[in-house]
């Protein structure tokens, strides 16, 4: 017989918070294994305690274990053993027997969004812990249609997952799909993003990923209600709203909040800004640098005269701009928000007012990139601003050699991409399509 005491001293050299620790029941002294930096030692010894029915000179390790909520180990079990868990053997190290141990408190209190913000809504927001995220969703949503599967990853490090959709309005062909994803890929990793599309069984070379995430409760019971399916990942303080949709980038829940038609002036206007985001740095190259006859003469003058002194020609002038820009706003993006101010103001003010006077770009295009940068935080979500931020980056190019017909060309050649894009059944444009997601 293996002696599994033995086995667990040499993890303890390993593992530095794996503790082993003696028990005395009656005469017979056991041994309690266990990681300290997930289980709570006293309350799992007074758990232990409580469990007993009978006086302790009495009561065998068979007998305590018959009243542990748990299971007799294997040499291959402890292999597999889950962190959570804790081991119980006997006297001579023999026998080993695991239950789950009271945890430790690791878990941070609720907080406030701060990635999204939708005015007037709940002020909580998704936090690591699986269990809390289903609680919140069943507080904001007291429905029996509302239903949650579960599902664990084993690869390199055990992870849980859940399902969660609405029985009445899910599309059906949606949950089936993903559910058969997530039950063949359930020896994977998923540790982020790009385990995540693998395990979707997605290309991780497209542009737009197969999901969206939202820290906000009211924005995911929004996404059930309309016949998706929610992924939430243990550690993760977010919901993945399976599949992500174009009406991602213009809708929020919170815009039912208003009269229709003030709803449908926030979409459009949302959709405008998509326009200008994309297009605006690539129509002024394309004016200015291939198509001058097409401006007015009196508007060609003007820019003519703002470029005057300028070394650079205008495809690396808004090239060099857009990438100093991009620059700003991932590097604010990491920095706190007493730091992050103080560089945009630096690159925003004080570097683009030194670039102008230095003759190295003209005022106008400062103008465009601005309007352009602003545009593209007018959606809703800022992950969703990544694939527009690269798609006008690659339109400057075709502007800059063929000029309005290469910018509408490369447009067009997105939304034919766009339009051909489909995951689990659900085209991405499927608002322009007759078949709707789940019932509503």
């Amino acid at each position: 017989m293996d002696n599994f005491l033995h086995a667990l001293l040499k993890e303890t050299e390993l593992n530095r918070d794996l503790k082993i620790k003696p028990l005395q029941l009656g005469s017979d002294g056991l041994w309690l294994v266990y990681y300290e930096s997930i289980v709570n030692y006293q309350e799992t010894v007074d758990f232990i305690w409580n469990s007993r029915t009978t006086p302790p000179p009495t009561e065998s390790f068979s007998d305590l274990c018959s009243r542990l909520a748990g299971k007799e180990l294997t040499s291959d079990d402890m292999n597999k053993l889950h962190q959570n868990q804790v081991v119980l053997l006997d006297p001579n190290g023999e026998r080993a027997f695991s239950f789950l141990g009271k945890l430790n408190n690791l878990s941070r209190a609720i907080a406030s969004p701060e990635n999204e913000f939708l005015p007037f809504a709940p002020a909580v927001t998704f936090m690591e812990s699986l269990t809390t995220n289903i609680g919140l969703l069943r507080n904001a949503f007291n429905s029996k249609e509302l239903k949650i599967e579960g599902f664990t990853f084993t690869g390199a490090a055990t992870k849980e997952a859940s399902l969660i959709y609405n029985a009445k309005r899910v599309d059906k062909e949606l949950l089936d799909q993903v559910r058969s994803c997530l039950q063949k890929a359930s020896d994977r990793d998923l540790q982020n993003g790009q385990d995540l599309i693998k395990v979707l069984g997605c290309n991780r070379m497209n542009l737009f990923p197969p999901f969206y995430k939202t820290e906000i409760p009211a924005q995911a019971i929004y996404s059930i209600l309309k016949g998706r399916v929610l992924l939430m990942i243990d550690g993760e303080p977010v919901a993945y709203v399976l599949p992500l949709l174009f009406s991602d980038f213009i809708a929020l829940e919170w815009d039912t909040q208003f009269p229709i038609l003030i709803m449908l002036g926030l979409r459009s206007l949302r959709i405008l800004s998509l326009l200008i985001a994309l297009l605006t740095p690539g129509l002024y190259v394309a004016l200015v640098s291939v198509n001058p006859e097409a401006l007015r003469t009196e508007l060609a003058l003007s820019v003519a005269s703002s470029r005057t002194g300028i070394p650079l020609p205008t495809f690396l002038e808004m090239l060099f701009l857009l990438i100093v820009s991009e620059i700003t706003i991932e590097s604010t993006q990491r920095l706190s928000k007493v730091i992050g101010a103080t560089v945009t103001l630096t690159s925003g003010i004080v570097l683009g007012t030194a670039i102008v006077e230095a003759k190295l770009v003209s005022s106008l295009v400062i103008i465009v990139l601005s309007i352009s940068a602003t545009a593209n935080f007018a959606f809703p979500n800022y992950i969703n601003s990544l694939s527009i931020r690269l798609m006008r980056v690659g339109m400057i190019v075709p502007a800059g050699m063929f000029g309005v017909f290469g910018l509408f060309g490369s447009f067009i050649a997105i939304c034919f991409y766009v339009c051909a894009i489909e995951r689990f059944g659900v085209p991405f444009m499927s608002f322009l399509d007759t078949r709707r997601i789940g019932q509503t």
